[in-house]
């Protein structure tokens, strides 16, 4: 996208008078098709942790874009306040969800650590490996009375029918070769892995989880 297409995009219903320059830039309310990109422990410079996703949209207006989630089980806010049931119920619910389209079976015994962080680290670990699943990601806004121009946003995930694996034989492979003598690239050949896009900071406000 050229500055200019980035400047018709962002300054569209835009009022200079009244609108924040920091206004959220993640995706607007609605259903993308998305990949798992990443599942991680995130943890921030005000010490919050939580249990991050990443889902990257691959195709219509917003592909490429990347939506972080950043979900907390900690059961008391960083000002002492219990964080509701149901916002706990809800994370536990969108975590099972993700790891059912995975393939991976999250249980009760998953959520038993003493601490937050503990359940962070753990549930990262069990999901790591089976990134790249293609999922539905549901994005739902509402307003945020503190703080207008920052609505809350709120995520499901619904299935989708994964693309076939390709399967090649002999017969596909050009004459002279089959798949017995060809050889995957060394470890040496795979260019560094560049780190997944993360939120920097986090307030009260900014995370309804």
């Amino acid at each position: 996208m050229s500055l200019r297409d980035l400047a018709n995009k962002g300054l569209a219903g835009f009022d200079p008078n009244k609108d924040s320059v920091d206004a959220p830039q993640g995706l607007p309310a609605g259903e993308y098709t998305t990949t798992v990109s990443a599942i991680e422990h995130r943890s921030f410079d005000s010490g919050w942790d939580c249990f991050g996703s990443t889902f990257e949209v691959v195709e219509g207006e917003h592909a490429g874009q990347r939506e972080n989630v950043n979900i907390s089980f900690a059961e008391t806010s960083s000002k002492g306040k219990a964080i509701p049931d149901f916002i706990l119920d809800r994370n536990i619910k969108f975590v099972s969800k993700l790891g059912a389209f995975m393939g991976v079976d999250i249980t009760a015994d998953d959520f038993a650590a003493d601490n937050e962080t503990d359940i962070h680290e753990h549930l990262a670990k069990k999901l790591h490996d089976h990134i790249g699943v293609m999922v539905t990601l549901v994005v739902t806004t509402r307003p945020n009375k503190k703080d207008p121009s920052n609505p809350y946003t709120s995520y499901d995930l619904k299935p989708m029918e994964q693309p076939e694996e390709i399967n090649i034989d002999d017969d596909d492979l050009p004459d002279g070769l089959t798949s017995g003598n060809t050889s995957a690239p060394a470890d040496a050949d795979a260019p560094k892995e560049k780190p997944e896009d993360t939120a920097t900071s986090e307030d009260d406000d900014s995370f309804p989880f």
